[in-house]
């Protein structure tokens, strides 16, 4: 799904709508319509041929009505955007439940194409993040545990299981997935370099997080979210480390 190249059918019972879209996408040198159709079936079967990137589609067309061939584009697991287009608003909240990229009401206009195409691009930039993330994430090799001191004597950890590290003067607390705490015997930073793992993120200078948990960022607050076991945990950031976060282009869900 590159923005260099960007396929688009069009599936509408009304030509002179077509016509008019077709015009309108033409400002959009990236897109390509790659087919259109009048009819709802053959539409379907067009997008099930070609697999385009968006797929503009009209609700009611007397053959075979635009949800079910939305409903149908999901069933088959083809990965194409759907925008809705129609001059019936009632139909605004049955479309909601396809999760349509955009839902237009006619006559709409290119400002409206553009910023269909906005919401595109942040679409398939969010995608392409969340597949960064995951490819750091699991390019990260699997440790045997890991032998620390801890106020009872020794406690064997597997990296995977630590979720948050907390500074405690000359020691460390180790928040681990199962809910437990284990109190570790060593400074922060000395902990960390015994770790040896390049999945704990630096909050401030008394906390690490373990990105394998991370859920969202708010920048608002500057608070980060981490989830495990039906278990949620708020911590805060520096926005320094907001900023050097956002550089690595590694997690999409970073909220203003």
């Amino acid at each position: 799904m590159d923005f260099q190249n960007v396929s688009a059918i069009i599936i509408d019972d009304e030509p002179d709508a077509i016509n008019l879209l077709v015009l309108y996408l033409r400002h959009h040198s990236n897109v390509l319509v790659s087919g259109t159709e009048t009819n709802a079936i053959k539409g379907l079967a067009l997008v099930g041929e070609t697999l385009p990137d968006l797929v503009f589609l009209d609700i009611d067309m007397p053959d075979m009505n635009g949800l079910q061939v939305a409903n149908s584009i999901h069933s088959e697991n083809f990965h194409s955007e759907i925008v809705f287009t129609t001059a019936h608003q009632q139909y605004a909240y049955e479309a909601m439940g396809v999760e349509p990229l955009d839902f237009l009401i006619k006559p709409y206009c290119i400002e409206d194409i553009d910023l269909v195409m906005q919401k595109y691009r942040a679409k398939v930039e969010k995608k392409k993040l969340e597949q960064k993330f995951d490819k750091f994430l699991y390019s990260q090799p699997i440790s045997p545990k890991i032998k620390l001191p801890a106020s009872h004597g020794v406690v064997m950890v597997e990296i995977k299981d630590v979720v948050l590290i907390k500074s405690i003067a000359n020691k460390c607390s180790l928040h681990l997935q199962d809910g437990t705490i284990e109190i570790i015997n060593k400074n922060l930073n000395v902990l960390i370099d015994m770790l040896n793992s390049s999945v704990f993120f630096k909050l401030n200078r008394s906390n690490y997080i373990n990105l394998n948990y991370l859920t969202r960022i708010d920048k608002k607050t500057n608070i980060c979210f981490l989830s495990f076991n039906q278990t949620v945990y708020e911590e805060a950031i520096t926005k320094d480390q907001i900023l050097y976060f956002e550089k690595l282009e590694l997690f999409p869900e970073i909220k203003s």
